[in-house]
């Protein structure tokens, strides 16, 4: 935390106004943004010295100055904040990702005869986009529509087109209105483009409305081809909303927002209502979330979605966020109606609720499973760099030894193929030639055994051989392997230093923490250890279990009735006579042998 007194200065020098707060470093690097009704007491409220959750107590460690700005408004001060942390992107502060994964719809209002495309770039040029989309298919069709019922430009030329030069093969199919050719003006050209924009924006209604009334012009001023194209459009736009729309109860223009946090990010998904319709859903992702709660989260959504979408009547978020006054002000403001942002009040509310979480599950899995997949990528093709193989190692097996003072000792082999586990490979062993602690020597069994039924088999060798352990483990790893082979390369990875031993000869490797090799040699390590683990606690558990019993003359049937009843050993021997009778199969006599053996 800052010294005592250099806090309280800069405190006791804030004005007690609305505003916005710029914290920064001892570099003087801005780390995080906030907005207040009263600066000085909002900021105060970061240097108590309980009730601070971890964001905070982290934060304050690295503050030494404070800017500010006054403003004439708690909504002003919210516009402001929200423009000041995309230009500044503090640290602490969570901002909306820009993530090209994700498709839009774009529609170059900025040409002078726009176009409705799919992109994944998306540019503050004048463009409007709608998006994201999670369905890439979804996004392409939807484009394809809109510029089959609004026959709108497709090409790229520039008009009007220069002498002698014809129209595109669109015009000829029919799948443009010919604006290149002058068969539409400028303006109603515009027209028709409002209209799209109208249609995306799910105002189905008013669209239908506009082009009767452009067939209506058409049709007085007796230009009645133009009249019968406007016709088409309205015919199939009341065809495709009459077939897909998704209709619910719950009344007229709402937006519902869900949102779930996983690791450093946040996902917020939107479900689109007009009136009454289910238009679509819109994702966004959220970076340095880990520390925010999902109030904040959900509230930097609504200021940064709403900058440039249309606002609806009623805002349904998941929980109640924190700044909903000043929220609705701002929207209401700019919308020029009444804005209500609520929580999930009613049964209808929380089903959607509920629904938008079910799909947030999905893509969460989704992008992080693709994450997962191209770190796995990245990890086999730094392995083989590293280590010098000739070929990414594509099947790789990974030992580990687990006794207890020797006793009882097994080794475990997990098989990894393409980076990921192959649990039909996994082998275990119980190691037969030490009665005492060696690992080194155990590993040089398990790997020896392993590796003689592979050559007595003609089965295919693993690319790649990766022991739990140092210098001395890998040692022994080594003869074992060359005593059948001289074609297998192995490694060891140690757990004090997570070092990589190649050679034993040599130094090892000491990769970086954020390298995805070392990560998927830690998985198949910590999978080996897992494994070994787990087949050592059965067959201690069976020894126990097995000496206990074996000194009473019972029959192995008897032995599993008390194991099914009393599930262990320290059950058996609390139980009493009356309960060792009272087990179906067990008679008076052995009962009483039971009995007499524990007392």
């Amino acid at each position: 935390m800052p010294d005592a007194e250099p806090v309280k200065k800069i405190i006791s020098g804030l004005p007690d106004e609305p505003g916005v707060y710029l914290m920064k470093d001892g570099a003087g690097s801005i780390v995080y943004i906030g907005k207040a009704a009263s600066i000085r007491k909002r900021v105060s409220s970061y240097f108590r010295e309980r009730g601070l959750d971890i964001k905070t107590r982290v934060l304050v460690t690295a503050i030494r100055d404070i800017e500010y700005i006054i403003t004439d408004s708690e909504v002003e001060a919210l516009i402001l904040e929200s423009s000041l942390i995309k230009k500044h992107r503090p640290k602490f502060n969570i901002q909306k990702k820009d993530d090209k994964r994700y498709p839009y719809i774009a529609v170059t209002l900025e040409e002078d005869y726009p176009r409705v495309i799919y992109t994944r770039a998306v540019k503050n040029d004048g463009t409007r986009y709608f998006g994201p989309y999670t369905d890439a298919k979804a996004a392409k069709n939807t484009v394809s529509l809109i510029n089959s019922i609004f026959k709108l430009k497709l090409c790229v030329r520039d008009l009007p087109l220069k002498k002698n030069e014809r129209p595109c093969v669109n015009f000829q199919i029919n799948r443009c209105s010919g604006v290149c050719r002058g068969a539409m003006s400028s303006e109603e050209y515009r027209s028709i483009i409002e209209n799209a924009v109208a249609f995306l924006e799910g105002r189905v209604e008013p669209v239908v409305k506009n082009l009767q009334n452009m067939m209506k012009r058409f049709a007085s001023r007796r230009e009645y081809e133009k009249a019968s194209e406007i016709r088409d459009m309205i015919f199939d736009i009341q065809k495709i909303s009459e077939t897909q729309k998704v209709h619910v109860p719950i009344g007229a223009d709402q937006d519902y927002i869900g949102v779930s946090k996983f690791g450093n990010e946040g996902i917020i998904i939107l479900f689109e209502f007009r009136g009454g319709v289910l238009l679509g859903r819109k994702i966004s992702i959220f970076d340095n979330a880990e520390y925010a709660d999902p109030e904040e989260i959900i509230s930097a959504f609504i200021l940064n979605y709403y900058a440039t979408d249309d606002i609806p009547q009623r805002i349904v978020a998941e929980r109640l966020i924190p700044d909903r006054a000043v929220l609705q002000t701002y929207l209401t403001e700019k919308s020029k109606r009444k804005v209500v942002i609520s929580a999930a009040e009613t049964p209808d509310d929380r089903g959607i609720i509920r629904l938008i979480h079910k799909n947030i599950d999905v893509i969460a899995a989704e992008r992080y499973a693709e994450r997962e997949t191209r770190n796995t990528a990245l990890g086999l093709e730094e392995l083989r760099s590293v280590l010098g193989l000739n070929d990414v190692p594509r099947s790789m097996e990974c030992f580990d030894i687990s006794n207890l003072q020797g006793s009882d000792a097994v080794a475990s082999m997990v098989s990894f193929r393409d980076g990921r586990p192959d649990k039909k490979g996994y082998r275990r062993y119980r190691i037969r030639g030490y009665d005492s602690a060696d690992d080194p020597g155990m590993i040089h069994e398990a790997v020896a055994r392993r590796i003689q039924h592979l050559v007595n088999d003609s089965l295919d060798l693993p690319d790649l051989i990766i022991i739990d352990g140092g210098k001395g483990q890998l040692s022994r790893a080594l003869e074992a392997a060359r005593n059948f082979t001289g074609d297998v390369r192995v490694i060891s990875i140690a757990k004090r230093l997570e070092e990589i031993y190649y050679d034993p000869e040599r130094d090892p490797l000491a990769l970086p923490k954020s390298s995805p090799a070392l990560k998927i040699i830690q998985n198949m390590r910590d999978e080996a250890h897992r494994f070994a683990i787990a087949y050592h606690r059965k067959l201690r558990e069976r020894k126990t279990t097995g000496s206990a019993l074996d000194g009473i003359s019972i029959s192995a049937g008897t032995k599993k009735l008390l194991l099914e009843r009393f599930r262990s050993i320290g059950r058996i021997r609390e139980a009493g006579l009356e309960d060792l009778r009272s087990i179906p199969g067990i008679g008076e006599k052995t009962a009483r042998t039971i009995y007499k053996f524990f007392h």
